[in-house]
């Protein structure tokens, strides 16, 4: 038998990782879509028929445009989409990973057959948070800002998805 607190912590676990394997396969496609965008306009502006173009285009905006290639490829060089998008990718993968743990977990509490004692709980709680906190803590290594909006949509999914699973 475990405590409520136990039960609450286990629950708001499998909560938890459910949002983060949404929030980081959702920066996955945003940092991708990203770093396509940023390559295509590179690729525009290196084709002939940009060069083409730049023959028609009056004085005053060849250097403008000069400019904007000149930003479009140190921003390529900088932002770094695609590094932001495989370890996003690697995150989800890895909280999943938990999050199928989380689930074991919290189904073990409710099993008679099963003997989880509160010590035995406790240690697969801790060792589910410590392995949460070290997948996700990669985001910062890799210059991750948070994304508010990406958030609310990942904790909305992850509660709709637990409500049709445990309702």
């Amino acid at each position: 038998m475990v405590t409520d607190r136990t039960r609450a912590e286990v629950w708001q676990g499998l909560w938890d990782s459910q949002r983060m394997v949404r929030y980081y396969q959702a920066l996955h496609g945003h940092y991708l879509r990203r770093n396509r965008v940023t390559m295509w306009a590179l690729v525009v502006f290196g084709t002939g028929a940009f060069v083409a173009l730049w023959e028609r285009m009056p004085d005053i905006a060849q250097p403008l445009v000069g400019l904007a290639v000149a930003v479009t490829s140190l921003w390529v060089l900088f932002a770094d989409y695609a590094a932001k998008a495989a370890v996003a990718q690697s995150i989800a993968a890895q909280c999943e990973e938990l999050a199928n743990e989380w689930a074991t977990l919290f189904a073990q509490l409710d099993d008679p057959g099963e003997e989880l004692g509160e010590p035995r709980a406790r240690a697969s709680l801790d060792d589910l948070k410590r392995r949460m906190t070290a997948a996700t803590y990669r985001s910062g290594d890799a210059n991750i800002p948070d994304n508010q909006r990406i958030n609310a949509r990942a904790t909305a999914a992850a509660t709709e998805a637990l409500k049709a699973a445990y309702a």
